[in-house]
């Protein structure tokens, strides 16, 4: 009786460190709300990408800045925030933007997208803007 006590008590403590380490990396990337800045990158069905004009829309939206070889032009109005992204190369095209809140990501949408040689596509779906903090 004494040895199933140890046995089960030992797998309690294997089940409670593995559930609080669970919880732990479960929790590290929730950061409190509040202002900071979100890095931006369009994912394309068609791989690299010359250009594209996508929309920022919500509340808190600030400036916004090129990443890499990207340059960046903007166009703010009330709560949108219109951006045009151009590599010269053809790349991956990315920007950061401050936001009043990291948690709430701003609502986008991706109007044009020129390939690298500079013909515009026929067609956006599978066109994204992805977020991260």
């Amino acid at each position: 009786m004494q040895l199933h006590w140890v046995r089960t008590s030992m797998k309690l403590h294997r089940f409670v460190a593995f559930l609080g380490l669970s919880l732990l990396l479960a929790c590290a990337d929730q950061s409190p709300p509040g202002p900071g800045i979100l890095t931006a990158t369009l994912k394309s069905p068609n791989g690299a990408e010359g250009a594209a004009l996508v929309v920022l829309m919500g509340s808190g939206i600030g400036e916004a800045t090129p990443l890499g070889n990207n340059e960046l032009y903007t166009n703010s109005n009330l709560d949108e925030l219109r951006i045009v992204l151009i590599n010269q190369a053809g790349g991956e095209l990315e920007f950061q933007v401050e936001v009043a809140d990291t948690t709430i990501k701003p609502t986008a949408t991706v109007e044009e997208v020129a390939g690298p040689d500079n013909e515009l596509r026929s067609a956006l779906g599978g066109y994204q803007l992805e977020f991260r903090r």
